[in-house]
């Protein structure tokens, strides 16, 4: 039979599963569990969630779970999700049972909470104090047999058996879990639910629809790599495994991690390899624009592909972090060079990045003239540079005598790059035999985090037209 493996991205997002009654919908009315029943008139559950450090916990999850029926094979238990607000309360304004799991997930601490078993009139769910989570990295790879009567697809969902623990991959992705300390079983099954009826109608066995892992003791803190998992209804394990890992051989990757400004782990970074530091392929336009090439995922986590070429014998990574369409938050990596991935066969890791609040940097351009040389302009308007910072994408192009504003720039020390706007001219200087000091002036410059500095104004010369002859 013939496999194939899809490569997506992951996605952490919440998932309902209505067979597996992992609904997010508000109960009202009678429900019963394991013998407990809930009047219809309106429950509500409430408390305050306060992270290790004692400050609230904001937007964390908090997740209201039936206790589990063992003895069936369905383990995932119907939940219901609510987010803290700016104080770190949450609250239910309906119940699933009298008696109940209650678990919150914060990603942006990596901090977790699991009561397994509370009621109604127990007051541990009052306040609530996180501790350190463990984190579980791992691959599903997934066997879609062409001929098979159903097609799973490439979602699948993975749940702490038992437990309000879940969350929704795509294979051959690499998925993270934040998890209390424990020893635990990790179920994995597609993420649809009428693919999962269809299968049991179909008559597929439950242990090939959901299938276990035993992740063994974990302590808080911890961080795991266990697998890689494989879900398939006829393939044995270790063959899909072994094809799996031979196709990613020889695969040459950059790695890195972020970290916002307050020490946390920064989810939903963009980032941008910068290859053309001088920006000498700026050609069109009057400013280059950021290039998202991949984002963070919740661990501040980052991949991307070795460059195939490169114009200079440097490069490095941009990152800036958005809110309502603005940059709040950036950085930049250091330098690597062509010998740091030369014959690269694996993942380099990029040192680890901090942001910080964006700077600015006020400046101009004076034209000087050589008096000497006839066949120079005298006038501002016709006399066009290129002024930006090296290694990053803020480049812009305008006439001489003209003030000058980069915004949204990686703060510390930088270098400002100035050289001729033309780019026939920068091209022609660049195959010549001149120092490329001659044509491009760089500037060191510290720019203060979340202010402007405003830099003393720059001067250029044009380019003596002889040196073309």
């Amino acid at each position: 039979m013939m496999k194939k493996f899809s490569l997506l991205m992951g996605l952490a997002s919440a998932f309902a599963l209505s067979f597996l009654a992992c609904s997010n919908d508000k109960t009202a009315g009678t429900v019963t569990d394991t013998g407990n029943t809930v009047a219809s008139e309106e429950v509500l559950v409430s408390g305050v969630v306060h992270r290790v450090d004692g400050t609230p916990a904001v937007d964390a999850k908090v997740r209201m779970a039936r206790m589990a029926v063992f003895d069936s094979v369905l383990h995932i238990p119907e939940q219901v999700e609510v987010y803290t607000d700016s104080e770190g309360v949450y609250s239910f304004d309906s119940v699933l049972a009298d008696t109940f799991q209650l678990a919150v997930i914060d990603t942006s601490a990596l901090e977790v909470f699991y009561l397994p078993r509370t009621t109604l009139e127990s007051k541990a769910h009052d306040s609530i104090k996180l501790e350190k989570a463990a984190v579980v990295n791992f691959v599903l790879y997934f066997e879609d047999v062409e001929d098979s009567a159903i097609s799973v697809g490439g979602h699948f969902r993975t749940c702490l058996s038992g437990t309000p623990f879940c969350e929704d991959m795509f294979a051959s992705d690499t998925t993270f879990m934040l998890i209390p300390a424990g020893d635990w079983d990790l179920e994995f099954f597609p993420g649809d639910s009428m693919t999962v009826a269809r299968m049991l109608s179909l008559g597929f066995a439950d242990s090939l629809i959901f299938r276990n892992w035993n992740l063994n003791k974990i302590k808080a803190g911890d961080t795991v790599t266990p697998g890689p998992f494989v879900w398939s209804t006829t393939t044995e394990v270790d063959t899909l495994i072994k094809e799996a890992e031979k196709e990613a051989e020889n695969v040459a990757r950059l790695y890195g991690k972020v970290l916002c400004k307050n020490g946390n782990p920064c989810a939903d970074v963009e980032v941008m390899l910068i290859k053309d530091i001088y920006g000498f392929e700026f050609v069109e336009g009057d400013s280059l624009e950021f290039e998202v090439q991949t984002t963070t995922d919740s661990l501040g986590r980052w991949w991307l592909p070795v460059p195939d070429s490169l114009p200079g014998d440097s490069f490095r990574f941009e990152f800036r972090k958005m809110q309502d369409d603005l940059v709040t938050q950036v950085g930049v990596s250091r330098y690597l060079t062509k010998k740091d991935i030369e014959g690269l066969k694996d993942t380099l890791k990029v040192k680890e990045v901090t942001l910080t609040k964006p700077s600015a940097l006020e400046s101009g351009v004076n034209l000087v003239i050589d008096r000497e040389d006839t066949t120079q302009s005298n006038n501002c308007m016709v006399n066009s540079v290129v002024v930006g910072i090296k290694g990053t994408s803020h480049f812009v192009r305008d006439a001489t005598c003209n003030p000058i504003l980069l915004t949204d720039l990686p703060t510390g020390n930088q270098k400002v790059v100035l050289y001729s706007g033309i780019p026939k001219v920068v091209d022609a200087l660049r195959k010549s035999d001149m120092a490329m000091s001659y044509y491009v002036t760089l500037t060191a410059v510290s720019l203060p985090e979340g202010s402007i500095q405003r830099q003393q104004w720059m001067t250029y010369t044009p380019p003596n037209q002889n040196i073309f002859k």
